[in-house]
């Protein structure tokens, strides 16, 4: 399962929003994939050295995302893992945050 996949399934049933209609499903989970992508690039950031972060730079600008994955791929030999730890530090934060919601409204 990807990682989309993986975020959809679970975060959307785990913040209680299983009911909301398809299409606000889609908005959420659509804007959740930009806030983690914009977590993951700057953790990608901060591991490159100056000159990887250059290149990586001239490899976004070829607007490819094939190229994309092979190099960070390439460089960060725990690519995956820095995904699956973004996805995992977004959901325990959104589910904190709901519970925090949730006990204001008890």
């Amino acid at each position: 399962m990807d990682s989309k996949d993986f975020l959809q399934k679970n975060l959307i049933d785990e913040l209680g929003l299983q009911d909301l209609p398809e299409n606000k499903k889609q908005e959420l989970i659509s804007r959740i994939g930009d806030l983690i992508q914009q977590n993951i690039v700057l953790r990608i950031l901060g591991e490159l050295n100056e000159a990887d972060k250059e290149e990586f730079d001239k490899v976004l600008s070829a607007k490819s995302p094939q190229k994309t994955l092979v190099f960070l791929q390439t460089k960060l030999p725990n690519f995956e893992e820095i995904i699956k730890e973004e996805i995992s530090k977004f959901k325990e934060s959104a589910i904190a945050k709901m519970q925090a919601i949730a006990g204001l409204n008890a």
